[in-house]
This record gives structure tokens, C-alpha cells and sequence, in this order.
């Protein structure tokens, strides 16, 4: 069986699509996730994405690269939190700290309520 068989995705899904690929998790963490997809895609527009229809998760890319193609970005609905993954998360600067993970590339934000994701997102906006 092949990986498409077993992780089928969705190319640029829906909200409500996602709603339904999330239903198993809390309301929190599904808007949460949303909310955080939603800024992905008004950043960069041109983003290419795709969910895996299995575990839910999001990935993000511009042009592949690295980790064999897996992209720039991933977004994961845990059961109390949402990460929003960078591959390359050591290349970022990271005045504010907001970046968690001890690995040799890949750096995460924990988002854990609407509070938390509201002071994330205006530090990036800044």
C-alpha cells in the first residue's frame, strides 16, 4: 500500500473541511488550529498546503526543500494544544523566545488558547 493510500490529503482544504478532519479534538484546539491556518494563508498567500486526512495534519510550502521535500512549515492539532512547526526553526531569530524544540533543525510554538494565539500573532505582526 502506498503512502497516498494510507495518509490520503486534501490540497488547500476548506474550513469546514478541516472542522471535520479535527472533530475528534476540542472546540479550543480545532479554532485554534483554524485560526492559525487562516494567518498562514493571509501571510503568504501563495503558500502551497495540504492536510493529511488521517492524523490532521498541515503542511506548508513555497518551493520544496529539505527533509526531503516536506516544505517550510507544519501545523499539528494535538489533545490541549496546536503546533505551529518551522523546519528550519534554528535559522529563525528568536528575540521574543516563542520558539520551543532542542532538535538540530526544527523549532516549534506551542498554542495552547485563544489568549496565548492572540499575543503570538501581534508579535509577529510587529
Amino acid at each position: 500500500m502506498s503512502s497516498k493510500e494510507k495518509h490520503p490529503r486534501i490540497m488547500r482544504p476548506t474550513a469546514e473541511q478541516l472542522t471535520n478532519l479535527l472533530q475528534n479534538k476540542s472546540a479550543i484546539v480545532r479554532q485554534l488550529y483554524l485560526d492559525t491556518h487562516l494567518l498562514v494563508l493571509e501571510t503568504l498567500p501563495d503558500v502551497i498546503c495540504s492536510v493529511d486526512c488521517k492524523d490532521g495534519q498541515m503542511g506548508y510550502s513555497v518551493r520544496q526543500y529539505g527533509y526531503n521535500g516536506w516544505g517550510m512549515a507544519a501545523l499539528s492539532a494535538h489533545n490541549k494544544w496546536v503546533l505551529l512547526i518551522f523546519m528550519r526553526g534554528v535559522d529563525h531569530e528568536d528575540h521574543d523566545k516563542l520558539l520551543e524544540g532542542a532538535g538540530k533543525k526544527i523549532r516549534h510554538i506551542k498554542l495552547r488558547s485563544l489568549n496565548s494565539w492572540r499575543r503570538t500573532a501581534a508579535r509577529f505582526a510587529a
